[in-house]
């Protein structure tokens, strides 16, 4: 199946903002060269036309003859240009030349028109700009005379391109600025969204405090309010749900109470072996519905948002007192409990009942999954973290099993053990409220359990030690 495309909102505003800027900016271009074209060829033409005026101004006649006072010195003064060559010609109106230079051509139709007229042509295979005027000589009105001045075009299109780039080059700052500007502006603008993300992203599944809305701005506003009106929604149905479930642990614990007086007066009649059978299992499925009822007052008080925690509580302690009261569960068994402590304190913040809890629950799925005569080891590390590890021989559990077993009422597959299925789950609510994580893993190749729960370092005991001499003092 093809993943949806994902959409960015910053890809999308600099699309909207900076596309109609570049169309903007490619209209000015294809404008510009059409101006740039535009003065070039006026401010050419006018230079043209001064040339043509110069050679004019040279023109003498008497009754008999027109000629062109133009002696070499003019002349060169006249051609004076290093990127471009000059021409001129001097015709009669028959087209008869007077002077000047034979490879210009001649006119292509009579000139009758008083004002001057330009043209392109080509001339030793350079493209040319061609300028005709007509002239009457001073004294002589009926004396009419034809003025070419032509000359190559690199002056013009060196003037074109040095108006272009004088105007295309800031256009195109100013579009790198205003890109610059734009996606500054739209980050600038997105920094609301990425406050609420990181608030979000910072928070345990345990904090439903609705988000600050004072400062958002009124665009995101509506977002805000849906989300803390999501987030009270949750509050009240994880409040439902924990009244609900500490109600119905709390009445099945009266009748279970009830039933276990009358089980213990039943076994005080006289004997009979039937009776005490069926009573002995009666006992029994009371015992589990108990510990269920525990289990689940257990997770119900497991589940409510925690603050930090202040009280900082030594692990080995806890520990060592939860496994020594197991050994009385392991010993039928033939089972092996150990315990080994850090070498140093291992001081977290928490706690110490919801700890024990956690422990007690670590160790006593241990002891319950693994077989007679197995080892069960509880260790507590103390380095960069603090780490809490329950280690078995048992069967193991499966590798895709592994986090299904973190899910309330689930046992592992072909398991003949008692368990409640709330153990690991009420370890993973605690561990969350405690900033811990909780990562299962083979003890041995594809055999055993190793449960480690890893918790941050609280203050060692010579920094306690000292901040309470200091607020003694």
């Amino acid at each position: 199946m093809k993943q949806p495309h994902e959409t960015s909102l910053r890809y999308q505003l600099l699309c909207w903002l900076l596309l109609p800027l570049l169309a903007i900016w490619v209209c000015t271009v294809f404008g510009a060269y059409f101006l740039a074209e535009h003065f070039a060829n006026k401010t050419f033409d006018r230079e043209l036309l001064n040339s043509a005026d110069s050679v004019i101004a040279r023109l003498r006649s008497d009754p008999v003859k027109i000629w062109v006072d133009m002696p070499p010195a003019a002349q060169a003064i006249l051609r004076h240009n290093y990127r471009d060559k000059i021409y001129y010609q001097v015709l009669k109106p028959d087209g008869t030349r007077i002077s000047g230079d034979a490879v210009l051509p001649k006119p292509i139709r009579p000139f009758d028109s008083p004002t001057p007229s330009f043209r392109y042509a080509k001339l030793s295979g350079q493209d040319v700009r061609i300028v005709r005027v007509k002239a009457n000589l001073s004294g002589h009105e009926d004396q009419v005379v034809l003025v070419q001045v032509a000359q190559t075009l690199n002056a013009l299109h060196e003037m074109s391109q040095q108006i272009i780039l004088s105007i295309i080059v800031p256009q195109i700052a100013m579009i790198f600025l205003g890109a610059i500007s734009v996606s500054f502006g739209i980050s600038r603008g997105l920094i609301p969204l990425s406050v609420i993300e990181k608030a979000l992203s910072k928070r345990s599944q345990f904090d439903l405090t609705p988000l600050e809305s004072n400062r958002t701005p009124a665009e995101i506003k509506p977002l805000v309010n849906a989300i803390n009106t999501l987030l009270e929604q949750l509050r009240d149905d994880i409040a439902q749900q924990q009244r609900f479930v500490a109600n119905a642990a709390h009445q099945f614990r009266t009748p279970l109470a009830g039933l276990k007086t009358y089980i213990y007066g039943a076994k005080r009649l006289p004997a009979d072996p039937r009776m005490s059978e069926m009573l002995d299992k009666i006992e029994s499925g009371v015992d589990r519905l108990t510990h269920l009822a525990n289990k689940l007052l257990t997770l119900a008080k497991a589940e409510p948002q925690r603050e930090d925690y202040q009280q900082i509580v030594d692990l080995n302690f806890v520990a060592s007192e939860m496994t020594a009261d197991f050994v009385s569960e392991a010993l039928p068994k033939g089972m092996d409990i150990t315990f080994v402590s850090s070498d140093k304190p291992a001081l977290v913040y928490g706690e110490l009942q919801d700890l024990a809890e956690l422990t007690s629950n670590l160790i006593e799925n241990a002891v319950l999954y693994t077989q007679a005569g197995g080892n069960v080891t509880v260790r507590i590390s103390n380095g960069d973290a603090v780490r809490l590890m329950v280690q078995d021989n048992g069967p193991g559990i499966p590798m895709h099993e592994k986090e299904k077993v973190f899910e309330r009422f689930y046992r592992v597959l072909g398991s003949s053990s008692p368990g409640s299925g709330l153990g690991l789950p009420i370890v993973k609510e605690i561990a969350s409220a405690h900033k811990a994580t909780v990562e299962i893993t083979d003890s041995f190749e594809n055999k055993g359990t190793t449960v480690t729960v890893t918790f941050p370092c609280a203050p060692k005991s010579s920094e306690m030690h000292r901040t309470k001499s200091s607020s003694d003092n």
